[in-house]
């Protein structure tokens, strides 16, 4: 279980949030989705550039990576998924650049 105190600092400091101005795609969002137990598409609209990790004052790690890939475990993740997962993981960026 996610321990986020639901405060709102990452907000301001999420790309997606600031773009798209939905609470669903916010950090604190994904928190209360997880601690809900409730994973859908919203995980993969996180850019996993860690800024909520870093104004965390908690630190708290909301782990969205693991947690996509134990979505795409239980849901079947498609070759174009498991290859952007793969890219994050070698080079840091969906694009494997």
């Amino acid at each position: 279980m996610i321990k986020c105190t639901e405060c709102g600092l990452c907000k301001e400091v999420c790309p997606v949030f600031r773009v798209l101005k939905r609470e669903s795609v916010s950090p604190r969002g994904f928190a209360i989705l997880q601690n809900k137990e409730v994973y859908n598409k919203m995980f993969y609209m996180c850019s996993l550039c860690n800024n909520c990790k870093v104004v965390c004052p908690y630190k708290v790690d909301l782990k969205l990576l693991e947690t996509r890939e134990e979505v795409n475990k239980e849901s079947g993740a498609t070759d174009k998924m498991k290859e952007i997962i793969e890219n994050l993981r070698k080079s840091g960026n969906p694009y494997g650049e």
